[in-house]
């Protein structure tokens, strides 16, 4: 029971979702997050899906994974899509767990390309 205890003292992790049903990809910033307003509708691209994942890691007070991972969440929602400029119905999942000497801090988004209606 004691060592239990101790190995949950030890080992933590955390797990954050959030969804976004619209994200234009050139300024998107999840922490001050504005569903953008287009004069057009945003349709789906025939159903492409797209899947991106990355993992950061930390060893002791090295680096800082969690801000590492923040950072980088721009550039991925960016990297999402290539050719389109809006992103439908998209999951970001962000994990992050620590063992007393490493952390590691992950980040995935599941997104439907979309573009503009043309007229």
């Amino acid at each position: 029971m004691k060592a239990l205890i101790i190995v949950l003292l030890v080992i933590s992790c955390t797990r954050k979702f959030a969804d976004y049903d619209l994200i234009r990809k050139v300024d998107f910033n999840k922490e001050v997050y504005e569903r953008p307003t287009t004069m057009m509708q945003v349709v789906p691209v025939g159903g492409k899906k797209d899947t991106l994942n990355a993992c950061f890691n930390q060893w002791l007070f090295f680096s800082n994974s969690e801000k590492e991972k923040n950072q980088a969440i721009p550039m991925l929602v960016r990297s999402l899509c290539p050719g389109h400029d809006y992103l439908l119905r998209s999951e970001m999942v962000e994990t992050w767990g620590t063992a007393l000497i490493f952390s590691r801090s992950c980040v995935s988004v599941d997104t439907t390309c979309a573009d503009l209606r043309k007229k």
